[in-house]
């Protein structure tokens, strides 16, 4: 959910998104730990793939999801939210402002091939069944997996994590199950707790936000934002990952279905929500 690095207009923001956007992220929806119903992958999409390749990689990367020159084009809801017809536009037209050249030289027929491919990446046409029971995960993230203790979704929960309400929509189920059982990066000071003391012997413990030579910007457990002076800084310790690592054992597969179900049902009625605002609008 990280927006361009580029300081251009949403529509030429959006037109370089378009045309890279192919890749990967499709094929790991493919592996999640998902039963899927869906239709064999058209002729045109597995065509798309090295028409993709060959023209737009180079900026969005192989995946899709964005690279040194482009965005990502893969998952990012308001590429995801256009027209056929206004992707081909962009497609046909370019965006040279951006950077992004016109492709109309392709011909209408691979454009649609193209079309074809990236919107399977965004995982049109295919109906991912959830195993899980979000019923059930809710209960869990708000319940005995304590998830809500830093994690917020639809405005309730913790603040030392990351909010949750959208997560869903950009991940496939089988790497928001990776995500939940694997071992954190505890090297990452955002990961870890910290525990600081002044020179007056006051303490403050929360997670780092950011730090310079100067100062360090801390975040409590009940959001709020302390700014100290490392020069009144006396000791500062930093505990273990605040994101349990032991979910894959103490949690059954089911239970897990039933996360996964939850964060992506979530953020499926929030993207649904934006359209109907965006339409109603």
């Amino acid at each position: 959910m990280r927006g361009t690095r580029y300081p251009l207009p949403l529509g030429c923001a959006l037109a370089v998104v378009v045309l890279c956007a192919f890749g990967s992220f499709f094929g790991q929806t493919t592996i999640a730990q998902t039963e899927t119903t869906s239709k064999p992958t058209p002729k045109s999409n597995s065509e798309g793939k090295p028409i993709f390749e060959s023209t737009c990689a180079g900026c969005h990367g192989l995946a899709g999801r964005g690279g040194e020159r482009g965005p990502d084009i893969a998952t990012r809801q308001q590429v995801v939210q256009l027209s056929d017809g206004k992707i081909l536009e962009i497609l046909r037209e370019g965006r040279p402002a951006a950077g992004m050249p016109p492709f109309a030289s392709l011909g209408g027929t691979k454009l649609k091939t193209l079309l074809g491919y990236l919107r399977s990446l965004q995982g049109k046409g295919t109906a991912v069944v959830l195993r899980g029971d979000p019923r059930g995960g809710k209960a869990l993230f708000f319940g005995r997996a304590r998830c809500s203790d830093c994690h917020m979704v639809e405005g309730a929960g913790g603040f030392l994590g990351r909010d949750l309400s959208t997560y869903g929509a950009t991940l496939s189920p089988a790497e928001i199950r990776e995500n939940i059982v694997r071992f954190p990066d505890g090297a990452n000071k955002a990961n870890r707790t910290a525990v600081i003391t002044m020179r007056d012997s006051s303490k403050y413990d929360g997670v780092i936000r950011n730090e310079d030579n100067f100062s360090i910007q801390l975040q409590s457990p009940d959001g709020t934002f302390h700014f100290l002076r490392r020069a009144d800084v006396a000791q500062l310790q930093l505990s273990e990952p605040i994101m349990p690592t032991d979910y894959g054992r103490v949690l059954k597969p089911s239970e897990l279905d039933d996360l996964v179900s939850y964060l992506v049902t979530v953020a499926r009625a929030a993207a649904k929500d934006q359209m109907e605002d965006k339409d109603d609008d």
